[in-house]
Formats: C-alpha cells, sequence, structure tokens
C-alpha cells in the first residue's frame, strides 16, 4: 500500500506543476483493495501532500484511521469503485477548461491525438460545490473516461492514477488550442462545435436488433452505397479485414474491405488483420453515438486486437465507416 500513496503523493505534484489545480482544490484515490480506497483528505493541496494527507476509506467512505477527514467528494469517489473496475480517480479544476465549459457545451478536437483520446466528452450541469449528484456522473462516464462537471471542474477515471491524469492534461491542451484558434483567427469567441452530422439515409422510423444479422446487412448496404467512403476507402487503399465481437454472447462480424467497399463478411474473426470486442453496453453506446469507436478503444472501453499504428492510417475512411454504421438506429 506503502507505493500506492508515494502515486497519489507523485500524480498531486503533476497535478499541481500542469496547473490543472490550484489552492486545496481537487482530490485523489486509487483503489488499494477490493474494500479499501486510498483517498487525499479534505483541504490538502495537491501539489504538497505528504503521507499523512492520504488515508483509507471503506466503499461506503468511512474512515479507517481516526481523527482524519477524507476529502469531501469521497461519496463520488467510493461510488467510481462500486460502479466500474477502474483503479484511481482524479477530479481537478483546469482553469482553461473550466473557464471554456462555461460558456460552451462542446469541443471539436484539432489534432488526431485529442480526437483518438478523448472521443465525445460528456458535459453534465454542476450546482454544488461538491459532486452530490452522483448518478448522471457515473452514468456519463461510462460513455467516456473522462467528464466535464460545468462550472466545477473535470473528473476522470483509469486503470492507474497516470491515465487519469493524461486524461486531465489531454483535454486542458485540447482547450488551450481552441482558445488559441479563436484567437489566430480573430473571431469573436463563438461556439466551436462538434459531433455527427445528421445521417439522412437508412430507413427512416426503423430499428435494428444489435449485432443482429439484418442491422449488419443494412451497415453493409448503407456503406457500399456511400461514395463519400468509396473514394476515401480507394484513396488510401484501404484493404483489410475487420472483425467486432459482442464479449457476453461472442456474436462476430468480420468485415472484408475491398475495392472501395465492404466486398462481404463471415462469422469469425480468424481472418481478421484487427478484431475490436466489447461489452454491449459500450456497443449500444456507440451505435447510438454517445461513444466515439477511437476514444473507446484508447480509453480501454473496447479491446482492439491488431496493430494500432496500421489502423490508424486508414483513420479517414474508418471515420467515414462508423458515422454510418450509427445511421443504422437500434433498438
Amino acid at each position: 500500500m506503502e507505493h500506492l500513496v508515494d502515486q497519489i503523493i507523485e500524480t498531486g505534484k503533476l497535478v499541481w506543476d500542469k496547473d490543472l489545480s490550484g489552492g486545496l482544490s481537487g482530490n485523489l484515490s486509487v483503489r488499494a483493495s477490493e474494500n479499501i480506497v486510498l483517498i487525499t483528505g479534505r483541504a490538502t493541496c495537491l501539489g504538497m501532500l505528504k503521507k499523512e494527507d492520504i488515508c483509507s476509506v471503506d466503499l461506503e467512505g468511512r474512515p479507517l484511521e481516526k481523527n482524519f477527514t477524507p476529502s469531501s467528494e469521497t461519496v463520488f469517489h467510493v461510488a467510481v469503485y462500486k460502479n466500474f473496475d477502474a483503479r484511481a480517480v482524479v477530479h481537478v479544476h483546469p482553469t482553461f477548461t473550466n473557464g471554456y465549459f462555461a460558456v460552451n457545451e462542446k469541443i471539436s478536437f484539432d489534432t488526431f491525438e485529442t480526437r483518438l483520446t478523448l472521443g465525445d466528452i460528456p458535459v453534465i450541469e454542476q450546482k454544488t460545490p461538491t459532486i452530490t449528484d452522483i448518478a448522471p456522473v457515473v452514468e456519463a462516464l461510462k460513455q467516456s473516461n473522462i467528464v466535464v462537471l460545468k462550472n466545477h471542474g473535470v473528473v476522470a477515471i483509469g486503470a492507474t492514477l497516470k491515465d487519469a491524469f493524461f486524461l486531465v492534461q489531454t483535454l486542458e491542451e485540447a482547450v488551450k488550442i481552441a482558445c488559441l484558434k479563436t484567437l489566430f483567427a480573430k473571431g469573436d469567441g463563438a461556439s466551436i462545435k462538434a459531433g455527427l452530422s445528421a445521417q439522412n439515409i437508412g430507413q427512416p422510423g426503423k430499428k435494428f436488433g444489435l449485432f443482429s444479422e439484418d442491422q449488419i446487412k443494412e451497415i453493409v448496404s448503407i456503406v457500399n452505397g456511400d461514395e463519400k467512403f468509396k473514394k476515401l476507402a480507394l484513396e488510401s487503399a484501404l484493404e483489410t479485414k475487420l472483425a467486432v465481437v459482442l464479449d457476453e454472447t461472442g456474436q462476430t462480424y468480420c468485415f472484408n474491405f475491398s475495392g472501395g467497399g465492404i466486398k462481404d463478411y463471415s462469422h469469425s474473426a480468424s481472418e481478421a488483420e484487427f478484431v475490436i470486442s466489447g461489452k454491449l453496453e459500450y456497443w449500444r453506446a456507440i451505435f447510438n453515438r454517445k461513444l466515439d469507436p477511437f476514444a473507446a478503444t484508447t480509453q480501454k472501453k473496447l479491446k482492439l486486437k491488431g496493430d494500432f499504428a496500421k489502423i490508424s492510417r486508414w483513420y479517414v475512411p474508418f471515420n467515414r465507416l462508423f458515422d454510418l454504421w450509427t445511421a443504422v438506429p437500434v433498438e
């Protein structure tokens, strides 16, 4: 447990050095065991943490050391560990991120790295100094490992403190770029819009069973009828086999991309160059446009088997592909 305390102190210093939280704001935690969480204390400075500033609490948020008051956000931290297999939580108040989302609801990312890392970030209205309405934040974390709390700060979860810290730092850098972009363009500071444009394709009003044969056939039909995808696929020489797998049932569809479209598909991943697998809730979120598939793989909500560097060379046609996928509504 000593090494986990050291990790919290180290991460607190990183948060401080990168100006992601000032004064006595922000809190960090790690899951030490099945029923024990290490968390920073109330009114502690993340950049000046000492071992005595960190204590153990149970999954009800009760401190296991006498005369110690844990962070006021302890109830939220333990709620994360009850609902996710995450091992770390970072909650901070980044200046640029807070300022940006005070007047904007979305952000468009200007580098591929931020898009791949962050995807579409949920923004939750916050009306109290601490996270008292925990349910919507937990729900949002099912779609993304990082969530903006409007007028409050940011929470991020991960397998390690560094994983969560990097998400927060990446978002702050992306917001700085967005602000500079507005200044350099001599714009009026209007909101930067993001998200997918509506697709006027598919069968209006009809919904398909998730991972059903009908859904896959409809996807293939739409993709092969889309001239933009064909152009992008041919320009990038998209020739590969990509399989998608539903964890709960093992259902598999392996798409054979060739000649600017999907040549055919099978139910085996044995010949696939890339395999993307995940739980039902994450696939449903993707097809409902609540979760970006690229970010889902980098945040480990989906598992990618294959050479990420190689699949990223086809980022543009695959980005169009996923837009088309979500044009097929699911039940």
